[in-house]
């Protein structure tokens, strides 16, 4: 029994307490990279209670077990091994290790988040491997956010000193714990015998099996029937507080590695689920109202634009960052635009293929972008148009040469296609200003009738004005975006006024539209509806004066330009055409396991299962008040239009359907 006693108190003393200690401290820490997270991301997070930060820490928690669970499984073995130096050196490696990663990623996250308003997903490694040029914009970024580089080298100076601190050995020529006849103090053996050794044995095997149920259920998020994933936030705060209660780690953790069996069933079949929204267009009804003649298209899309950079940012201000844009659009058929997702790999493919990006992982990185598409720029070629993209990045930057040539450009024109380098701007490309003098000039050498996008790219992060903005009358705005979108729009007006010279000026139809909105660019940063509000207008030459219509969404710009051109072809996509009238108008987007649908009235959100919000976008455009409690007959007609949606989108991308038999 003095020999079981002396065990245990040692046992507690050199294993138990040094490693509560450290995940203790590891506890402390995310609450820490949550304190950061919220200062520095304040302006996404109003309202915030300090019981967010309180509820934050079960999901702590959680992400602590399980990149820990390796080296508390070390720690906890009962074998006389644990005291060697070498299995110390390696277990005390791991627990670093694995911590600082913990903290690099949340601290990247703080930077971030702004851009996708939500946590980190395993999805961004794809998105690196996929072309996301780290290595050119790492030393960008890490100028960018210096003190983010100092606060991670503080923290993994403060993991090594835990460490130090709490050390899980004996000092050398110290007592050891009792096992397998190990020596006590003067090298005298106290327990050789093998009763003993498997008394000893025993008692850690029992101490091991307690502490991994307990840690799986740390794991799990508790007791409950199922462990809690990212959804579980929304049980504590409202969406747009659900990525200060969650983790960066614990986000990861959730979305690694995940098979998704993506199909969703809220009707019997397809065919019942297609009665109320079907992506199969047989007939496209033809534009002849305030629409003229077109031979050619060009399709702008805008960096980082929202419909507030044109407009202005204050109710009642008609002063925007973009004069000449926004006096194109108030020449033009305007709508209420809305983007389908937050980044430009998910603009892309809802422009000009009709797919929205309605999965946790962007269509052109999951394993669906293989799936048969006879895309509406495949049907342009096929009509006797010349497809061309110009987009100034390095040529493979976020896949987008390949997916461009895989939906029937013909052509791209990248960085490695532009003949003059010395313009790099030195992160992302060619500066807006000398790649549009560039894409003028290669237009007029295209054969006609031509079908042009043209992507920019100088009004994003990290917004240091190109040099060929010398000499241009530009005003630093209070926002650096800002400053760029005035650069960039400057730029848009000496391309329209350079191919005004060309002849096929006056018969060409051009698109207007951004990508996603970008930091800075919306009144209010965390507003779900103002997130995803973009410009999108059509502009033609001979239009005097403008009109506005209502809703219109990325993946309504294909359907709707078919009309425009007459076009009665069969057309696959999951918009609409917004110049039908006898279609309801509408958006839908994805994010963090929320489906948002808009209407030019409402907006909708749905977790999958149920609706979780509703909102009269009219009259409460700020989303203070939800209307689920008593909900108006609208709110089951759009679930409904939604739920269909869902199910033909996860259905069609799982069996490889997104084409007309």
């Amino acid at each position: 029994m003095e020999i079981l006693q002396t065990v245990k108190k040692n046992y507690i003393k050199h294993q138990l307490q040094p490693l509560a200690i450290r995940l203790c401290c590891i506890v402390l820490l995310y609450s820490m990279f949550r304190i950061i997270f919220y200062v520095a991301n304040v302006e996404n997070f109003p309202n915030t209670g300090v019981s967010l930060f309180f509820y934050g820490i079960r999901f702590d928690v959680s992400a602590i077990f399980y990149t820990n669970a390796p080296y508390i499984l070390a720690v906890l073995l009962p074998f006389s091994f644990y005291y060697k130096k070498i299995y110390q050196i390696t277990c005390n490696i791991y627990f670093i290790l694995v911590n600082s990663f913990a903290a690099l990623v949340s601290y990247i996250d703080v930077a971030y988040y702004p851009y996708v308003l939500k946590r980190m997903t395993f999805d961004i490694f794809s998105y690196m491997q996929i072309g996301f040029d780290f290595q050119e914009l790492l030393p960008s970024f890490l100028k960018q956010f210096w003190y983010l580089v100092l606060l991670f080298l503080a923290t993994v100076f403060a993991i090594v000193f835990i460490v130090r601190k709490a050390p899980q050995a004996p000092p050398k020529g110290g007592k050891r714990s009792l096992t397998f006849g190990e020596t006590w103090g003067g090298g005298h053996v106290i327990a050789s015998g093998a009763k003993q050794s498997k008394i000893i044995i025993l008692y850690k095997t029992l101490n091991l099996c307690i502490f991994t149920v307990i840690s799986i259920i740390f794991m799990r998020g508790g007791l409950q029937l199922r462990p809690i994933t990212l959804i579980d936030t929304a049980k504590y705060a409202s969406i747009q507080h659900a990525a200060l209660i969650s983790n960066t780690p614990f986000s990861l953790i959730h979305t690694v590695g995940k098979k998704y069996t993506i199909e969703k069933h809220y009707f019997n079949n397809l065919e019942e689920a297609e009665h109320y929204f079907s992506p199969i267009h047989n007939q496209i009804t033809p534009c002849f109202e305030d629409c003229y003649p077109v031979k050619n298209v060009i399709v702008i899309v805008l960096e980082g634009f929202s419909q507030y950079l044109l407009r202005g940012m204050e109710e009642g201000d008609n002063q925007g960052f973009s004069p000449f844009l926004d006096s194109l659009q108030h020449r033009s058929i305007a709508f209420n635009g809305i983007a389908n997702g937050r980044r430009t790999i998910e603009a892309i493919p809802a422009i000009f293929g009709g797919i929205p990006s309605l999965l946790d992982m962007s269509y052109v990185e999951s394993s669906f972008a293989n799936n048969y598409i006879y895309s509406p720029v495949e049907i342009l070629k096929d009509k006797g148009y010349k497809t061309v993209f110009f987009h100034g990045a390095k040529n493979g930057s976020m896949n987008m040469e390949s997916y461009c040539y895989s939906i029937g450009f013909q052509t791209y024109y990248g960085k490695n296609e532009y003949p003059t380098p010395s313009d790099y701007d030195g992160v992302w490309g060619i500066s807006d200003r000398s790649y549009l003098k560039y894409v003028s000039h290669m237009l007029n050498t295209i054969s006609q009738p031509f079908f042009a996008g043209i992507f920019t790219l100088s009004s994003h992060n990290p917004y240091v004005l190109p040099k060929d903005a010398k000499g241009l009358d530009i005003q630093k705005g209070t926002n650096p975006m800002h400053t760029l979108v005035k650069y960039t729009d400057y730029a848009v007006r000496e391309f329209l006024e350079e191919i005004a010279k060309y002849s096929w000026f006056d018969s060409t139809l051009f698109i207007f539209t951004g990508d996603h909105t970008g930091k800075g660019s919306i009144p209010i940063a965390d507003n779900r509806y103002m997130s995803y509000q973009i410009p999108i207008f059509f502009y033609h030459p001979k239009a005097k004066t403008g009109k506005t219509g209502g809703i219109m969404q990325q993946t309504d710009i294909m359907p709707s330009l078919f009309s425009y051109l007459k076009l009665n072809t069969p057309l696959f996509s999951f918009g609409n055409n917004a110049f039908d009238s006898t279609h309801i108008s509408y958006g839908i987007n994805y994010l963090s396991g929320i489906y948002q649908l808009f209407t030019n009235d409402f907006l909708l959100q749905f977790d999958g299962e149920k609706t979780i919000g509703f909102y009269n976008i009219k009259s409460d455009i700020l989303l203070q008040n939800n209307l689920i409690h008593t909900p108006p007959t609208e709110l089951a007609v759009y679930e409904q239009k939604l739920k269909a949606i869902i199910q033909s989108y996860t259905t069609r991308m799982a069996d490889n359907q997104l084409f007309i038999k």
